[in-house]
């Protein structure tokens, strides 16, 4: 009898335990009849705004034919308009601060003890900064997301490639090209073509993490091949949609200010 109850009871708690040892992912059917491409899209911008904020450490490095550099980082970003990265050489050297947000941008270089801010306009952004890239983009690169067709855009291919869905639009003369997973229902790979047929922007997004549902990369790299130039992100810690990530920083006072 009491084998019977044990038995009982071992298979009582199996079943309790049995849905927290479930996927935690539904993975959609690799296979372009199983969705379609908007109901794919959908999917992937539901899951995309899911990510609400990010607290992380990690290391970013920049390549070009003109200079190379690493240097390790702590970085608080809230979506979507918020973004603060702490620049940390060897040894612990403090390199800077950048501070983003829609109003305005704050660059300080504690090597030179030089501050920039301004506006974050499309030309501001990218004479302060050694890549081409707008205001969304950069907040994009740091949080893995990366610029979904718009409803204008043109479906010009939709298949499965080297186990993603892959995408691709014209809008206007550019073509966008977009691998996507089918687990975390992100995008892995992201192209730009412009009408001559270069590539402007590649990019890859890798290594997801979960938390919650909640899914980012932790590995991001964007390269311009026109340009031979590379931005890669890794995050050694992350924390997903953190209720309140920190923006303080300080400025020494005797910095010198360019206000653009």
């Amino acid at each position: 009898m009491r084998m019977v109850m044990w038995l009982r009871c071992v298979a009582l708690v199996a079943v309790i335990m049995l849905p927290s040892c479930s996927p935690k992912h539904a993975e959609i059917l690799l296979d372009t009849r199983a969705i379609t491409p908007q109901g794919l899209l959908d999917r992937v911008r539901a899951q995309e705004e899911k990510l609400q904020s990010i607290v992380g450490k990690g290391s970013v490095s920049f390549e070009s034919n003109e200079l190379a550099g690493s240097a390790s980082f702590e970085l608080s970003l809230r979506k979507p308009d918020s973004l603060l990265v702490l620049l940390e050489g060897p040894f612990g050297i403090d390199l800077g601060t950048i501070f983003l947000s829609r109003e305005k941008y704050v660059m300080f270089n504690s090597m030179e003890n030089r501050v920039i801010t301004g506006t974050p306009t499309s030309d501001a952004m990218q004479s302060v900064m050694p890549f081409d890239l707008t205001y969304d983009q950069i907040l994009g690169a740091f949080c893995g997301g990366f610029p979904l067709p718009h409803a204008g855009d043109s479906l010009q291919a939709y298949s499965v490639d080297d186990d993603l869905f892959f995408l691709s639009f014209t809008s206007g003369t550019s073509l966008y090209k977009y691998w996507i997973d089918n687990k975390y229902l992100l995008v892995s790979r992201f192209e730009m073509w412009d009408a001559g047929g270069h590539a402007v922007i590649r990019a890859r997004a890798f290594a997801f993490t979960e938390e919650d549902g909640v899914s980012a990369p932790r590995r991001i790299t964007v390269s311009f091949p026109e340009e031979q130039r590379q931005l890669g992100i890794f995050y050694s810690s992350l924390t997903l949609n953190e209720p309140h990530p920190s923006f303080v920083y300080s400025i020494p006072s005797n910095a010198r200010t360019d206000v653009r």
